[in-house]
């Protein structure tokens, strides 16, 4: 046999034997394991048990949905394994509405592929839910998808701010609702990214410590990223402000080497926005100092100079001690400035640090001027005097200048190629005795006359220039420009300007119709007598005015005449002023009286409005007529009497009350309801019926809300009382359950899962922050809703909210049902008994409500809640000092369970002008932001928010199979 032929039968034998081994595998792989439940979809009820048994052929595993079944005591795995197959027993006792899901079935060491390695089942677990009809939110497929297993998926632009979301369904005509859900806003936006200190200069072995701060907006994600040399140790820090997010992330390299010289890079990434900041570092062997070797030796300045500087220049690490001697003075100066620079001197720079000590001496020189420097005067023996350092000029001469255009000009600028040069005789020149370096050469003058004035030049020769130093002489007063006449009208102001010049400098006088103008009412001289300011033009002021200017050489004078016209159209101002002000006085004291005393007269329509809370804000028109335009409409609202039980009175007040009913069908056909009636007293007056009946009217314009006590219902038939039937609140108002709970607040004590529409009852075992902030957030919304209905509460306070099922708080208005007589924070003001510590600074002393003084009193409602229940302005006495110092700025401090940021609300809204309060729009988004932190979350991606709520949801069709 040939050797091709036999390499090709071992060949075929070894894939032949490949291919059996593949038979074998593929044969052995064990079928798809198998659930005792064949449908795929299970429904049970809440606190029923679940079990769910697997067979398989190899080890089995189970997976829960979203890994929330974490209770080890009620989920058991029980191993059933018998017969030669592998079984497992799923067990979930008691179960709940959030643990609703895909419960699946699975090889454990096979991949998971639905159907061959793996079995699922999905478990709808049933709740019954608290009924609440408000606008249902309708799944279009477009903007709301609805997905039975994963919930509602809402595209990101549906829900632009936090807030809060609930599901709700409707089954058979009966309506099912979620526990709300706090919606917060993942942002990326990248405000500012710093990283300091941006230029460091260290030794060897020292710390090096880089801070990198983003400023971003709420609810921001940062990533850091570093590039550096050598990274040791990075930690990062976060810290919360009012409107935005402060992030940092510090990088620490301890004992730094040469090699960590270099840039560092701080990257600062929200997944959607990137920033980046750049530092250097330096690092040197050890410490240096040096000083720059270019400066100048010699510095040099004018005699009489304003301010000397001598700079020195150095380089150093670390930053040296600087000191400045002057030699021969023992006296030192860590700062070298030198005012009215007068002589020479030497001046020595010694800058020290722990390398060593560098010093610089630098020769100071005061260049003089030429003398004398004041004007001389005729006949007098003049002296002019050219000092200047010895050292750096010589050949000093003295030199008679005249223009060849005007050889009597004064002295002023002439072009140079005019200008002569005249030397003197050298016997009237003598040079005098050396004062330190400086060189003198005197020049003087005996019994000067006017043909000495002109223009003196001294030249000082320096190497490769040549400074002239010119100085005037003798001239006579003069005029430099003319007065010119004025015509003014009675009261206005008029200026006169009289322009001298002249050596010695000439004396001004004024002179009026030849009599001399001195200073007084109305009359003001300036700028040595050459500005004359007449205020108050009055017809006496009319004249000829002359300005005169003399020094010993002469005089020299210019008039003008002012002429004053009107005078005899215009009144007399300064007496119509105080007359006017006079009878303006005795108008607003009219006025004042007439208004005080029409306070003191309610009408009927004023009392009747004074018993609500909750008004309506109606610019247009009065309270009155607008309540009576509102309309009641009995088809909707009335409900039979008969079908009402009253029980025990929860509140009483001085015209009314409100009690506890059972209201029979008024939400369902066939069911009783716990209700809240208002009504008023026996022999009520008709004023209080229409009060309690625009109370009725207003309830129905304002409409449905989740943090508003809702109308359910009417009585308002002849034949019985009128009772107005809201909503019941089982848990009281929010004061006294705040009060309550004093002793049971833990604020950051970690609440168990709450389930939707039920609570274990251990969940209301503690209060913490996360509740104080709900509550806030809850109220913000319902004055958020009641403004945006044009409605005013003027009487926000924790007493006047109520505390519902779930949690929920809900703003009331008990107006007639509340006794201000007997209630403490009601305090008497005139004729009325007030709020006080509730209301704005605008509403105690001008009776003024709007939604912004609504905002003020939210405030304080604010300080309520974080105080647990504590009564506002504690230990201060209620009073006209209370309401002055309430108006120059008082506020309170903050309550014990406050946070920097809830205070910082507080204060915001209690601003003293009202338009710079926040509205309650921006407290709804600001307290929902701050819920972000605590509260049930639903984060929004890029693209969508995946809204996952696992609760009552039930489908009909379901239902149906």
């Amino acid at each position: 046999m040939s050797i091709s032929t036999a390499f090709l039968i071992k060949t075929f034998w070894v894939f032949f034997f490949f291919l059996f081994l593949a038979g074998i595998e593929l044969r052995f792989v064990p079928d798809p394991p198998t659930l005792t439940i064949t449908e795929k979809t299970l429904k049970i009820n809440a606190s029923d048990t679940l079990e769910i048994t697997c067979r398989g052929r190899q080890i089995l595993e189970w997976s829960t949905p979203h890994n929330r079944t974490r209770s080890e005591t009620r989920l058991i795995k029980t191993d059933c394994s018998g017969n030669g197959l592998f079984c497992s027993t799923l067990t979930l006792s008691k179960a709940v509405a959030n643990e609703t899901g895909e419960y699946r079935c699975f090889y454990k060491n096979l991949p998971i592929e639905d159907g061959k390695t793996s079995i699922s089942v999905y478990v709808f677990i049933q709740d019954p839910c608290v009924k609440y009809p408000v606008k249902e939110l309708a799944t279009d497929g477009k903007d709301v998808i609805w997905d039975s297993k994963r919930g509602f998926i809402l595209p990101s632009h549906v829900v632009s701010y936090a807030g809060v979301v609930y599901c709700q369904t409707t089954i058979r005509n009966e309506t099912y609702q979620s526990s709300p859900y706090i919606v917060a806003v993942v942002g990326y936006k990248i405000h500012d990214l710093t990283l300091s200190p941006a230029h460091e200069r260290l030794t060897v072995g020292e710390r090096l410590m880089l801070n990198c701060t983003a400023h971003t907006e709420l609810n921001v994600g940062i990533d850091f990223q570093w590039t550096f040399p050598h990274e040791k140790v990075s930690n990062l820090f976060r810290k919360k402000l009012w409107n935005s997010l402060e992030l940092s992330n510090t990088l620490v390299v301890e004992n730094v080497t040469v090699n960590d010289t270099g840039e560092y890079i701080c990257t600062a990434s929200s997944g959607q926005m990137q920033k980046i900041a750049r530092a250097a570092l330096i690092v040197y062997e050890k410490p240096f100092i040096a000083l720059n070797d270019q400066m100048l030796q010699t510095v040099e300045a004018t005699a009489g100079q304003e301010e000397a500087k001598i700079l020195v220049k150095y380089y150093a690490y670390p930053e040296p001690s600087v000191k400045w001697y002057v030699i021969s003075v023992n006296r030192t100066i860590s700062t070298l400035k030198i005012q009215k620079a007068v002589d020479h001197a030497l001046y020595r720079c010694i800058a020290s640090n722990k390398m060593g000590v560098e010093e610089w001496v630098i020769v100071f020189q005061v260049a003089r001027d030429i003398l004398p420097s004041s004007s001389p005067i005729e006949g007098e023996d003049v002296v002019m005097r050219c000092v200047a350092d010895r050292l750096l000029y010589s050949n000093m001469r003295w030199y008679r200048v005249t223009s060849a255009a005007n050889p009597d000009a004064s002295p002023a600028a002439v072009p140079c190629d005019t200008v002569t040069l005249s030397p003197l005789h050298q016997t009237n020149v003598t040079i005098s005795g050396l004062q330190g370096t400086n060189a003198t050469l005197d020049l003087p003058i005996p019994n000067a006359t006017l043909m000495d004035q002109g223009l003196y030049a001294c030249q000082l020769e320096c190497s490769s220039q040549i400074s002239l130093y010119l100085s005037a002489a003798l001239e006579m007063s003069r005029i430099v420009t003319n007065l010119t006449a004025q015509r003014v009208n009675v009261s206005d102001s008029t200026t006169l300007v009289c322009e001298v010049s002249g050596t010695p400098t000439p004396t001004v006088v004024w002179t009026k119709d030849n009599q001399t103008v001195t200073e007084g009412s109305g009359v003001i001289l300036k700028q040595s007598n050459r500005v004359l300011t007449i205020q108050r033009v009055k017809k006496e002021d009319s004249g000829l005015y002359m300005c005169t200017a003399c020094n010993q050489q002469g005089c020299d004078s210019h008039e003008a005449r002012i002429t004053v016209e009107g005078a005899e159209e215009k009144m007399n101002v300064e007496l119509i002023m105080p007359i006017g002000a006079v009878v303006i006085a005795m108008l607003l004291w009219l006025l004042i009286v007439f208004v005080i005393r029409n306070r003191k007269r309610p009408n009927d329509g004023d009392l009747k409005t004074g018993y609500l809370s909750i008004i309506l804000d109606s610019d247009d028109m009065p309270m009155d007529e607008h309540c009576e335009r509102l309309t009641y409409d009995a088809n909707k609202w009335e409900f039979p009497r008969d079908r009402l039980k009253l029980g025990e009175p929860l509140g009483r007040g001085a015209f009314g009350q409100v009690v506890e009913a059972t209201a029979y069908g008024i939400e369902k056909a066939t069911t009783c309801t716990t209700v809240a009636v208002k009504m008023l007293k026996e022999g009520a007056t008709t004023s209080e019926y229409r009060a309690l009946m625009s109370e009725l009217k207003i309830l129905i314009h304002i409409g449905h809300h989740l943090n508003v006590v809702n109308l359910l219902g009417a009585c308002t038939k002849p034949g019985g009382p009128l009772m107005v039937i809201v909503e019941y609140c089982k848990h009281g108002n929010l004061s006294s359950y705040l009060k309550s709970k004093r002793g049971e607040y833990s604020p950051y004590k970690k609440r168990m899962s709450r389930m939707l529409c039920r609570r274990e009852s251990s969940d209301w075992d503690h209060l913490t922050i996360e509740d104080l902030i709900s509550y806030s957030f809850q109220v913000a919304k319902g004055m958020e809703f009641l403004a945006s209905r044009k409605c005013i509460h003027r009487d926000l306070a924790a007493r006047n909210i109520l505390l519902s099922e779930n949690n929920v708080v809900k703003i009331c208005d008990f107006g007639l049902a509340r006794d201000v007589y007997k209630d403490p924070d009601y305090v008497r003001k005139g004729d009325a008994r007030l709020p006080l510590k509730w209301m704005a600074p605008e509403t105690i002393f001008d009776r003024v409500y709007t939604t912004q003084s609504d905002v003020w009193s939210f405030g304080v409602l604010l300080w309520e809640i974080f105080s647990l229940g504590a009564s506002p302005y504690p230990g201060v006495c209620i009073d006209e000092s209370f309401c002055r110092r309430l108006k120059e700025g008082t506020r309170m401090r903050a309550p014990d369970y406050a946070t920097p940021e809830i205070y910082q609300t507080m204060l915001d809204c209690w601003l003293d002008r009202s338009k710079d309060r926040p509205t309650f729009t921006q407290l709804v988004e600001h307290l929902g932001n701050l819920l972000q932190a605590s509260a049930q979350q639903v984060r929004l991606d890029s693209k969508y928010m995946f809204c996952l709520i696992h609760v009552c949801l039930v489908i009909e069709t379901w239902l149906n199979k």
